[in-house]
This record gives structure tokens, C-alpha cells and sequence, in this order.
């Protein structure tokens, strides 16, 4: 009798503890954007290299542990694994004018739903092609471009141009993380002088045969951080 009495115990407390520690997995989701002026989304790197996006989960405290999100090239963002709770979300550390407090979202994530958080920031500069990239007779890789600087928000100081570079990669996620520096010369020192201008760029080795290659430009202002602005992902085929 005692034995079945302790193992009736026993199983009460495993099954009691059990019932504690078995909380639901998070399954509120939160997504998003961080564009520019016009709505377009802006040209990053594919993870956390380019920018994050800043969560500080209120529910319980006013100075919380900060939780961080990736963003994909074209500016958006996804999570749907987090916590139900209340939210202050700002974009950080990207090629952009930090944004104001104002400008933070309180986002009120539920558990099954999504929220979302689109913002709309300043880019330091905007970077497009003149020509898409394409290959020469020799195999290199060449492409013209100009870059342009946004005016300084109210009360923000325009930093200094710092450089441009040219990124080429066997992956769509070509970027400052993820580029072969073994076909691509070092950046290249950006001056004022250069703004509005066509800036034309080439690979300093040919490309492979049969391969396709990924191309971006970027160019980045002298910061604290030091991202690229970039232009859209371009694709050049090599034939064999």
C-alpha cells in the first residue's frame, strides 16, 4: 500500500510540474517595412548587416532587454515567433537619419495575429543605375550608376560622404556581407564633387564561364555605422 501510495505522489508532482513549465510557444507575429519618401522599400542586406529593427517589450517593464529583428534586402521584415505583449519598435543602425521618438510605434501584438509596423525614414543617400551591369569582351563585369544625398531632417547633421563599392556575387544576397573580393577592387573614396554624376565601375578579374553573377553598387556616408545605401540587385549571365 505504502508503494502505491508514493507512486500515486510521484506521479502527481510530475504530472503538476509538467502542467507549469508546458507554456504556449510564441505565435504572435509582427512585420513590417522601412521605406522611403516615395514607399519604396529600401535596398539593404539581406539580415542584420544593413539595420535592425529595435523591439522593447513593455508588458512588464519600462526599461526592458531590447530584442532585435533581421530585415531582407528590399526593407521589410518578419517575425512570427514572438511573446504576446505591448511593443515599442524603431528601426536602428541603417544607412538612414535616425528617427525621432515621435516617430516610434507602440504595436500591440495578440497571440495568433499579426501586427504590423511600417515606417517611413530619411536614406542618406539614394543610389541608382545609369546602366545595368553587363559583361565586357573580356568577361569583366562594368556598370554606371550616380548616388544623390537626402537633405538633413530638421535639427540632423548631413555627414560626409565616405565611399562607393562594387559588389558581385554568385548569390542573389550580394552586399557588404556576402561579395567576392577576389574579382572586385577595393572601395573607392566618395567626394562631393561626385554627386549627380555617372560613376562608371568594372570588376578588376573576368567572371567564370557559364556562371550567373549578382551585382550591387553601394555607397555609404561617414556615420557612426557605416552602411551602404544601395542600388537594386541586377543579374549578368556569363555564357559559355
Amino acid at each position: 500500500m505504502k508503494k502505491i501510495f508514493y507512486s500515486v505522489l510521484l506521479f502527481l508532482i510530475v504530472a503538476y510540474a509538467c502542467k507549469k513549465d508546458n507554456y504556449a510557444a510564441p505565435d504572435a507575429a509582427l512585420t513590417g517595412i522601412i521605406a522611403d519618401a516615395k514607399g519604396a522599400g529600401l535596398q539593404l542586406e539581406q539580415g542584420a548587416g544593413s539595420a535592425r529593427m529595435k523591439l522593447d517589450e513593455l508588458s512588464w517593464s519600462s526599461n526592458p532587454i531590447p530584442l532585435y529583428l533581421n530585415i531582407k534586402q528590399d526593407g521589410s521584415f518578419l517575425n512570427d515567433k514572438l511573446f504576446p505583449g505591448t511593443y515599442r519598435v524603431t528601426p536602428v543602425e541603417g544607412p538612414f537619419y535616425p528617427i525621432d521618438s515621435a516617430q516610434m510605434l507602440m504595436v500591440d501584438i495578440r497571440s495568433g495575429n499579426r501586427a504590423t509596423a511600417n515606417f517611413t525614414v530619411v536614406p542618406y543617400l539614394n543610389v541608382e543605375w545609369i546602366t545595368d551591369p553587363s559583361a565586357t569582351g573580356d568577361k569583366k563585369i562594368t556598370a554606371s550608376f550616380k548616388f544623390t544625398r537626402s537633405a538633413a531632417p530638421a535639427g540632423k547633421t548631413q555627414p560626409n560622404l565616405l565611399d562607393y563599392q562594387l559588389f558581385i556575387s554568385t548569390t542573389q544576397y550580394v552586399g557588404n556581407n556576402n561579395w567576392d573580393n577576389t574579382i572586385v577592387g577595393g572601395a573607392v573614396t566618395a567626394t562631393a564633387v561626385m554627386e549627380g554624376q555617372t560613376l562608371t565601375i568594372t570588376s578588376t578579374a573576368a567572371m567564370k564561364y557559364a556562371t550567373t553573377y549578382y551585382v550591387r553598387v553601394g555607397v555609404r556616408v561617414n556615420d557612426s555605422f557605416k552602411k551602404y545605401n544601395y542600388t537594386p540587385v541586377k543579374t549578368v549571365n556569363i555564357a559559355q
